[in-house]
């Protein structure tokens, strides 16, 4: 089953919940995209949040970067984190086919 979990509130325990959601499917053998919000930077930003630690182990359950919104707020923030954060994200594809994914979650 393919997934895009979108994470787009920023509490910390909706981040949690969607982003634990992703890596439990993850390790089942799920493919998931995880697009994070700009509401959810303040929290990315907390090296002491969950959500910090999890984005930096996506590499361990074989899941891609996960996606930024192509907006100015993406290179601040991709360029204030640590480079072992940083390089578990990317900008958001110019053009996404919601048909890709079989289902659709947002937190």
């Amino acid at each position: 089953m393919k997934l895009l979990i979108q994470l787009r509130t920023p509490t910390e325990m909706a981040s949690y919940e969607g982003c634990a959601l992703a890596l439990t499917l993850a390790t089942f053998g799920h493919d998931v995209q995880l697009y994070l919000d700009a509401p959810v930077f303040g929290l990315l930003m907390q090296s002491d949040s969950r959500l910090h630690g999890m984005i930096q182990s996506l590499e361990l359950y074989d899941m891609p970067a996960a996606w930024l919104p192509e907006d100015v707020f993406s290179g601040w923030v991709t360029g204030m984190l640590p480079t072992d954060l940083a390089s578990q994200l990317t900008l958001v594809p110019e053009v996404i086919n919601s048909q890709d994914f079989d289902q659709i979650l947002a937190f």
